[in-house]
């Protein structure tokens, strides 16, 4: 070899780590690793980002709810995940107690959602409720000229007494349409929390006096971001809900969009609510072999995932939330075949639910609505260890350094408010999220405790601290004593 090749080589391998403690003969050589070699960040821990989330999949409706859903989100400036939402909702409205999804001779599933839909203020989540609303109102004036009783489906008031007393006015059950906030729910007291419970499985409830047989409530609530917290404090009850949480539409120039057909839509809500029953003579759905094949294959994976959780011990909403994905996805595809009957008009009842139908119901759980409560979750559900880990990413975007130490994160980061240990965990932590990388020292050969320093992902880096980054590329040198 040349000496001009012993000078590249020599280029090519990092500097020596100099560490105070160490005999100049045993230092040894620490890792390097280049921006190129970093993972990709999870952009959980990464300010003013969201997990990328699907846009509703508008394909899994049939054909005249798909346009419906799409004229109306246009007409309105919404979201059509917002529409598509409020849509199903209505369905759960009508159905209720009064239609079952049955999947096994003591497996059935009643025709409730519980659904939120989370976005800021002027959105699109009032105007695309309301749209709905408004033909679940005639549906309503209907009933109360048809037989001269005030049965309602949807109720605004959320008492837990005003629910109960709608339900037994409209024994098939009712929707909650609530805005705003979610501490009603949140808040509601053991007891309370109870009866709710109730209502997602459509079991008997009493209150006071009251008595219901089958108390079927359905939710429907549009929550900005910062109000879900409050429901995600019961985890009982948050576990339950359907979450959308979109990004906003590109404007729609006026006058461009086609007037949503509602008149065909309030026809097809007619015949929805026609072929309903009572809670003690529910309409079945019944799920057919084929569809079971479908069912089986989904549930076979979601209990692999549950099973895995457990022996990692990864308790917390997200898996609670999981172990609600198998009644959900009977009930969404109870929702969706009584959507792709409605418009066709047929005089018989809604037909089995096969593969092709059930089909639909796991990809619109899987692709759609996990990935947003995901998104939820991971934004405003965090641990204490969370807490923590992402207080020092704040630091380390702050500070701008190509390296840190474990007492610098320790003392400066968290501010000296965990010991050791647990600033080690938080390390740790930000290791597998793809923020920092340990330096690998080499041990002497009689032993000795190198130092304890984490290489900073340089793509952590902020724009404010760019003049920083010029030394990304040094290696890290313990300060005198440092362990």
């Amino acid at each position: 070899m040349s000496r001009s090749d012993d000078a590249a080589s020599a280029s090519a391998v990092p500097p020596i780590h100099r560490s105070v403690g160490y005999l100049p003969r045993d230092i040894g050589q620490a890792s390097w690793f280049s921006p190129s070699e970093w993972g990709e960040i999870d952009a959980a821990f990464l300010e003013g980002t969201r997990l990328a989330v699907s846009a509703f999949p508008l394909e899994l409706l049939s054909p005249f709810w798909r346009d419906w859903v799409r004229d109306t989100a246009r007409s309105a400036g919404a979201p059509v995940d917002y529409v598509a939402l409020s849509l199903l909702a209505a369905v759960a409205g009508l159905g209720g107690a009064g239609a079952v999804v049955r999947i096994a001779p003591r497996w059935v599933e009643p025709l409730v959602l519980w659904q939120a839909l989370v976005g800021p203020p002027s959105s699109g989540k009032s105007p695309a409720m309301a749209s709905v609303r408004e033909l679940l109102g005639v549906i309503e004036a209907e009933r109360t000229a048809g037989d001269g009783k005030s049965s309602a489906s949807v109720v605004t008031n959320t008492a837990l007494a005003a629910v109960a007393d709608a339900v037994i006015a409209n024994p098939r059950g009712v929707v909650v349409w609530g805005e705003d906030s979610a501490e009603w729910l949140a808040g509601a007291i053991d007891t309370r929390r109870a009866s709710w419970l109730q209502a997602w499985s459509a079991q008997p409830m009493s209150l006071g006096a009251r008595h219901v047989e089958r108390f079927a409530a359905s939710l429907l609530l549009a929550l900005p971001a910062d109000r879900v917290p409050e429901l995600l404090t019961a985890e009982a009850l948050a576990a339950r809900f359907l979450f959308a949480w979109p990004t906003p539409p590109e404007h729609a120039p006026i006058g461009a969009t086609e007037p949503a057909r509602d008149a065909d839509a309030l026809a097809a809500f007619r015949r929805i609510a026609g072929k309903i029953g009572r809670p003690d003579d529910p309409l079945e759905l019944v799920v057919d072999q084929h569809g079971l094949g479908v069912l089986n294959e989904f549930l076979t994976g979601l209990s692999a995932e549950l099973r895995e959780a457990a022996v990692q011990e990864r308790e917390g909403l997200e898996t609670a939330w999981l172990g609600k994905g198998r009644g959900t996805v009977a009930r969404l595809a109870g929702v969706l075949q009584l959507l792709a009957w409605s418009e066709t008009g047929p005089s018989g009842p809604p037909g089995h639910i096969g593969a092709e139908e059930m089909e639909r119901a796991v990809r619109l759980w899987s692709d759609y609505f996990r990935g947003h409560a995901r998104a939820l979750f991971h934004r405003t559900v965090v641990s204490e260890r969370e807490r923590q880990a992402r207080q020092v990413v704040r630091w380390l975007r702050q500070q701008g350094r190509p390296d840190v130490s474990r007492e610098d994160i320790r003392v400066e980061a968290l501010r000296r408010a965990v010991n050791a240990s647990d600033t080690e965990q938080v390390l740790y932590r930000l290791r597998d999220a793809g923020i920092v990388q340990r330096v690998d020292y080499r041990v002497p050969s009689y032993g000795g405790r190198p130092p304890n320093r984490w290489w900073v992902n340089p793509a952590l880096i902020t724009n404010e601290s760019a003049g920083n980054a010029g030394n990304a590329r040094k290696p890290p040198r313990p300060r005198r004593g440092e362990t």
